[in-house]
């Protein structure tokens, strides 16, 4: 049975591979698990000067953590309510941290909490089939402050906004007009690019490659939100309790149109 995440290492290059094609490379808490300890044996043998992350095949990057996972309400199956958003949280700060640069490189879907690790990658490279979204506001699901500031520290709040409260799809080029993708590429040129690209920057001195990403995360991370992390909180859980939730979960499942009520 093929693993559902697998990590390989060429020199210095490793690439973490998101293998559940059938679910469009879907999230379980099992499989964040896996990238987190992948992840944190890579930087505890300091091998790795460039990190590629990647879905298997080319329907998708990743749409995201498993929206099935999900509880229906707050305080429904409380150990994946519990462990899906917190390991997922948890991933994304390894990620981050990450001493070596990281490439995002996206063939087809990229959605939800798929679209938040490309956004926390440093460099992202797609498909110019990719299909970008990000889905909360059909769900019901208020997204952590956290995540929010990743994408206006990226692409600014304007457009931050805008794909956040309309939910739509997008597409490549409009993900590079916002700022979202360094490249947009045909399909078979997106493979051997990437690896072009994290060739040259594993050539290059590696305290300095290291060392200016750090910086780059100290300047991102100016930006305190803790003052008001009991509001956000507060509003999460208004969230998480609300029927609205349970409608989001259970119209994505039945592939229909939500019909909310706003409590």
């Amino acid at each position: 049975m093929a693993e559902s995440i697998y990590c390989e290492q060429q020199g210095a290059i490793a690439t973490l591979t998101i293998n559940r094609p059938e679910k469009h490379n879907a999230l379980s808490p099992d499989m964040l698990e896996l990238c987190c300890t992948h992840l944190a044996r890579l930087q505890a043998e300091a091998q790795t000067r460039v990190l590629v992350i990647r879905g298997q095949g080319t329907r998708a990057f990743t749409s995201g953590f498993d929206i099935g996972r999900l509880p229906e309400r707050q305080g429904q199956a409380p150990e994946t309510q519990g462990a899906g958003p917190s390991l997922f949280a948890h991933f994304i700060a390894q990620v981050r941290a990450f001493p070596a640069p990281t490439l995002a490189m996206i063939h087809g879907y990229c959605m939800g909490g798929g679209l938040e690790l490309a956004a926390t990658c440093d460099i992202r490279l797609a498909a110019d089939t990719g299909q970008f979204r990000m889905p909360p506001a059909r769900l019901g699901v208020l997204y952590s402050a956290e995540g929010l500031l990743r994408f206006v520290n990226l692409i600014g709040i304007a457009y931050t906004s805008e794909i956040f409260l309309t939910a739509c799809t997008f597409d490549a080029a409009r993900a590079r007009d916002m700022g979202l993708l360094n490249h947009v590429l045909p399909p078979d040129e997106l493979e051997p690019t990437t690896y072009a690209m994290a060739r040259q920057i594993a050539e290059n001195a590696p305290l300095s490659v290291q060392y200016t990403k750090r910086v780059l995360g100290l300047i991102h991370s100016f930006q305190d939100v803790s003052a008001h992390a009991a509001t956000m909180q507060h509003l999460r859980d208004i969230c998480m309790q609300s029927a609205d939730l349970q409608e989001g979960r259970r119209a994505f499942l039945d592939k229909r149109p939500p019909v909310f009520q706003g409590r």
